[in-house]
C-alpha cells in the first residue's frame, strides 16, 4: 500500500528476536546478519558495519530499572516478549530529558536496534545515538491500533480506482516492491526516496 508504511511488517519493524545481533556478539568478520547489516571485511571489527536497509523496532516501557549510572528499561515488543534498553549516551546531561520523557506505557522507536548481551548476561539493546530514538505518548498497543486505522481508510480509498498509486509520484502503479511487498510503483526502477524505504530518523526531542 502506498504512501503509508505497515507498522506491523517485520522487514522494517522486527521484533527483538529478529534484530541482528551487535558486534559484542558477533565473531570477527562474521556476516551472518547480512540481511540487515553489511561488513566490510578491510575494516577493523566495531568499525566494519554498515546498514544494508533501514529498520525500527517498537518497544513499550514496562518499568524503569533503578540504576545509577544511566537510564535503563524493562520493554516488551509486539510479540510480548522482554528485554532491557540501556540509554549509553555520551553526552550523560542527556539523561534527565530521557528520564522525564521515558514512562511506564510509553512507546520507543529505536532505528538501527541491535541485540546486545549486557555483562550480567541480560539481553537487550543499547542506545548511544540521541538522534536513533523516539518517545511516544502512546502505548505500542495503541500505536499499532492506530496505524491500523489509517491504513484501512487508504486501503477503502484505493479500492475504488482500477490502479493502486505509484508510492514515489502518485502516478498509475504497475510494478510492487519486490523486498517488502508493500510499495508500488510506475517504474521498474524502484525510487531511492520510496516512502516505505526511506524511514526519517527519529530524534529524542
Amino acid at each position: 500500500m502506498s504512501g503509508l508504511p505497515d507498522l506491523r511488517n517485520q522487514f522494517f519493524f522486527p521484533c527483538f528476536s529478529s534484530l541482528p545481533l551487535d558486534a559484542g556478539f558477533l565473531t570477527l568478520y562474521d556476516d551472518s546478519d547480512d540481511d540487515f547489516i553489511a561488513f566490510d571485511k578491510s575494516k577493523p571489527r566495531f568499525q566494519n558495519r554498515s546498514p544494508r536497509k533501514h529498520w525500527c523496532i517498537f518497544a513499550e516501557i514496562v518499568q524503569e530499572n533503578q540504576w545509577p549510572i544511566r537510564p535503563v528499561y524493562q520493554v516488551k515488543d509486539r510479540s510480548g516478549r522482554q528485554s532491557l534498553v540501556s540509554f549509553n549516551f555520551d553526552d550523560r546531561s542527556l539523561f534527565a530529558d530521557v528520564a522525564r520523557k521515558c514512562q511506564v506505557g510509553y512507546t520507543l522507536c529505536i532505528m538501527y536496534a541491535e541485540r546486545h548481551q549486557f555483562a550480567d548476561g541480560n539481553e537487550g539493546i543499547r542506545v548511544e545515538q540521541p538522534d536513533a530514538v523516539k518517545v511516544l505518548p502512546v502505548s505500542l498497543r495503541e500505536l499499532l491500533a492506530t496505524s491500523d486505522v489509517f491504513r484501512a481508510s487508504i486501503k477503502a480509498t484505493h479500492a475504488s480506482t482500477d490502479k493502486a498509486a505509484c508510492s514515489n509520484c502518485n502516478k498509475p502503479a504497475a510494478h510492487r516492491c519486490s523486498r517488502c511487498s508493500q510499495s508500488e510503483y510506475c517504474s521498474k526502477v524502484n525510487p531511492s526516496n520510496s516512502p516505505i524505504l526511506s524511514v526519517k530518523t527519529l530524534t529524542i526531542y
